[in-house]
């Protein structure tokens, strides 16, 4: 029988078992808790952004991503984040209409365009860029040093033997 009473998100789970207990729910899986903490995360970076800078977590990871890759085609920036071209495509016009993009034809091969940031675009991920890393570090508040840099060198390694997959 069915009910379908919503439980409220659970602020206080308990402990994540390790991997090699049998997990009781799927609240009990490390990838799910992942998951979880990736999306409060990014409800809470797209809020701010949209309030304070008038930019989407989805257009301002793509202007991050153009400016670390220099001037990059939509194919490489939809492969170093693993994101759906049509998304990103449609994150890269929102952008160029206002003004943050810019395209050219490839110099490597005239089928394809190079993204840019325009100067307006590398103030604005200047500022962001600041805000975002006092936001990460504030994500370690409750950690020590050394539980911090444990963290970061785990999930280093998780991320290595993912993609070795």
């Amino acid at each position: 029988m069915s009910t379908n009473k919503v439980e409220p998100y659970d602020h206080e789970m308990e402990a994540t078992p390790p991997p090699w207990v049998h997990p009781r729910d799927i609240r009990d899986m490390f990838s799910y808790r992942l998951a979880l903490l990736t999306r409060i995360n990014d409800r809470q970076a797209h809020n701010m952004l949209v309030s304070t800078y008038r930019i989407t977590l989805g257009e301002w990871r793509t202007l991050a991503v153009v400016q670390y890759l220099g001037k990059p085609s939509l194919r490489a920036v939809a492969r170093a984040t693993q994101q759906d071209e049509g998304q990103l495509s449609r994150y890269v016009a929102g952008l160029i209409k206002r003004g943050l993009l810019t395209k050219t034809v490839s110099s490597e091969d005239r089928r394809s365009i190079d993204l840019m940031l325009t100067d307006e675009a590398r103030k604005l991920y200047d500022e962001v860029m600041m805000v975002a890393w006092e936001l990460n570090r504030e994500m370690f508040v409750d950690l020590s040093e050394d539980e911090q840099r444990q963290l970061v060198q785990l999930l280093d390694k998780l991320f290595r033997s993912i993609t070795r997959l």
